[in-house]
């Protein structure tokens, strides 16, 4: 009778909430992995007698699917803390875009669950906890870009099984879009887009493709393609790919004012920034060594007459070349 009732509550435990399912075929797999030995059949009853007293369902699928029916969530031993519930709300807040959207669905009840915790727990640190928390973007936020459902459900599912798709993707400089096999290699979250880093048929170069550029999407039961020694937390750290590289590293020198000044001492350009007063003037001086890449030479036009760059003599023409164009634009 004990065996019997821990398989029971393990069944409960291994059925997904809808529109997640799961076959009395891959649950006997499961279950047989977790050591109980019961064949298919007394599975079947099982799962029938269960759904008497249970919310369970199952669909007109050849073999059946069994979910939990929709707004139930699986049992859940023990009971969600506040701590626990902490976490799921967080993640549901601000980590749903970086989730394959079958597996939010699959979530769902859980961040249910976990509001009803944090209204239950009002009076703790924990609760008061989720609604002392922001996560702002940087700069000017702009709307996030539309990706079609087909083309999250069928990258996310390539990525997670190792398998290349085929699909349609427009670059920005082009008119019409064109066909490639890609091989998955990772996803990066930035500003509100979502990029799929990937390689092309067999090529061994990595590229970065935002989402809402491709369509008409078809998974290839394919293995994806993995460059030798490819390791994609070195490829988004280190090889700086999503920051635009534009050179090598640079010994950079700049004029800043005060304000300035005071908020590179908080949040420094690099480990060996220096920052010194300069004799008979208001503003410092600044040195660092940094990556040249696009997104320096962005932040530095967007300071405006607060930064004047010395050095290297290649940023200072640069900048002084955009300057000239956008003086020419607005007429001075």
């Amino acid at each position: 009778m004990a065996d019997t009732l821990l398989r029971h509550l393990d069944m409960l435990s291994l059925i997904p909430p809808l529109p997640g399912k799961i076959a009395s075929r891959d649950l006997h797999a499961r279950l047989e992995s977790l050591g109980y030995g019961v064949d298919v059949r007394s599975i079947e009853r099982d799962l029938h007698k269960l759904s008497e007293r249970f919310p369970l369902v199952s669909d007109e699928a050849r073999p059946a699917g069994w979910s939990w029916r929709s707004g139930q969530s699986p049992l859940r031993f023990p009971r969600m803390d506040a701590g626990t519930a902490l976490t799921y709300e967080l993640v549901a807040r601000y980590l749903a875009p970086a989730f394959p959207k079958t597996m939010l669905k699959r979530l769902e009840p859980d961040f249910a669950q976990a509001r009803r915790v944090l209204d239950e727990f009002k009076g703790s640190p924990l609760a008061r906890w989720s609604k002392h928390i922001a996560v702002l973007p940087t700069g000017f936020p702009l709307l996030a870009p539309e990706v079609k459902d087909d083309v999250s459900a069928i990258v996310y599912e390539a990525l997670l099984n190792g398998t290349r798709f085929e699909a349609s993707y427009r670059s920005v400089e082009a008119e019409r879009p064109r066909r490639y096999a890609f091989n998955p290699l990772g996803l990066v979250y930035r500003d509100g887009v979502l990029y799929l880093v990937a390689t092309l048929w067999e090529y061994e170069d990595p590229r970065h493709f935002p989402l809402q550029r491709i369509s008409n999407p078809s998974p290839l039961d394919v293995p994806a393609r993995v460059p030798k020694g490819f390791d994609f937390g070195r490829y988004v750290r280190e090889e700086r790919s999503f920051e635009y590289p534009a050179g090598d590293e640079i010994q950079l020198e700049l004029r800043v004012d005060g304000w300035l000044a005071r908020q590179l001492e908080e949040r420094r350009l690099s480990l060996n920034q220096t920052i010194q007063p300069i004799p008979d003037r208001e503003c410092l001086r600044v040195t660092a060594t940094v990556p040249y890449t696009d997104h320096l030479f962005w932040w530095l036009r967007s300071l405006g007459s607060s930064v004047e760059v010395m050095k290297p003599g290649l940023l200072r023409r640069r900048l002084k070349d955009e300057a000239g164009k956008l003086a020419d634009m607005y007429g001075f």
